[in-house]
């Protein structure tokens, strides 16, 4: 527990230097802070898996939820950018990332009656989220959507592996990760200003904490 308190501090160091540098715009310290800041996360997914004793039926899905991290990674380099074809390689890596996350949990076995109900439930911020950027997403409207779509199967199938084996971190870390992006959202598609990253990266941040560090919460 010591080395992942060590990281997060040592995380949320670098998240302060990226919200210096997102509040006071010098684009180089945010970009250096946020990309330092996923390396803290996937450190934790690896040294949480290293120092703990992980289940047999939970290796493939810490194995998977690490290469979700590492997904991630790249997504948050490709959203460094504001052009359009470089945020569509951000969006991808994160598509690719969530599907990551998805196979982790069904690895991890789910409950799937409180899946599909979670499912069902989830479907109504995703179609008020639609219809609120439909005006402004132009052609980013078919990617916008598939991205919609699988973030809000992660999230139910994290709720299952929870109802199914107390793994509480999952739909914790999966909530956070969907309200974060609801702020990435907005700043590329309806009003770009500080506040987006402000509120939206912490949030970000603390999500895939709770993934990376699923084998603390199960020791």
């Amino acid at each position: 527990m010591q080395n992942f308190v060590i990281s997060v501090i040592v995380m949320s160091f670098f998240l302060l230097m990226c919200l210096y540098g997102e509040y006071n715009k010098k684009p180089w310290l945010r970009a250096i802070g946020k990309m330092m800041a996923s390396n803290c996360f996937i450190y934790i997914a690896f040294s949480s898996y290293w120092y703990y004793d992980v289940p047999d039926y939970l290796r493939l899905t810490m194995v998977w939820i690490i290469i979700g991290l590492v997904c991630s990674w790249w997504g948050d380099l490709f959203l460094l950018s504001r052009n359009s074809v470089i945020f569509l390689l951000g969006l991808v890596s994160f598509f690719l990332a969530h599907v990551c996350y998805i196979v982790a949990f069904i690895f991890a076995q789910v409950d799937w009656y409180l899946t599909i109900s979670a499912m069902g439930v989830s479907l109504v911020p995703a179609i008020a989220i639609a219809f609120w950027l439909n005006p402004n997403l132009g052609t980013m409207r078919l990617p916008v959507y598939a991205y919609m779509i699988i973030i809000s199967c992660m999230l139910s199938l994290a709720i299952g592996a929870w109802a199914y084996g107390g793994l509480w971190n999952l739909p914790v870390g999966a909530i956070i990760f969907y309200v974060s992006d609801i702020f990435v959202a907005r700043d590329r598609f309806k009003t770009a200003d500080k506040w987006n990253f402000l509120i939206g990266g912490p949030l970000y941040f603390a999500g895939q904490v709770f993934l990376a560090s699923t084998p603390i919460w199960i020791s």
